[in-house]
């Protein structure tokens, strides 16, 4: 008697040999990007690379930032967690340089964005 676990498996492969080459890679691609997204630190390298600078998410270190130094990043409260990166570079519009991010967990996956310095 099989078990559900050996059916799964069974669905899994008659799955992965029915599907094409490009439906396979995009899979795999899906898979790695939401893997990528369970670690704060890989949402920022993935947000930075997103607005365009790819080389600066390869070579940055993300450090979190000290409950001292909590910035007001939503309004008036801080929400969420708050990372900084070692290379600021400027935004997508050109109005500001970005050297923080704002980190919003949904359900299991991190959502990162960045933050305008205030003044």
């Amino acid at each position: 008697m099989k078990t559900k676990y050996d059916h799964f498996k069974e669905k899994l492969v008659s799955h992965w040999k029915n599907i094409g080459r490009v439906r396979k890679v995009l899979e795999v691609l899906l898979f790695t990007v939401l893997a990528f997204l369970t670690v704060p630190s890989n949402s920022v390298r993935l947000a930075i690379a997103l607005s365009g600078h790819p080389h600066i998410a390869l070579h940055t270190q993300v450090t979190k930032v000290g409950s001292g130094e909590t910035r007001y990043l939503l309004g008036k409260y801080h929400i969420g967690r708050a990372y900084e990166i070692n290379n600021s570079y400027l935004s997508w519009d050109g109005s500001y340089y970005v050297s923080a991010f704002h980190v919003t967990r949904i359900i299991l996956f991190n959502v990162a964005y960045s933050v305008p310095e205030p003044g």
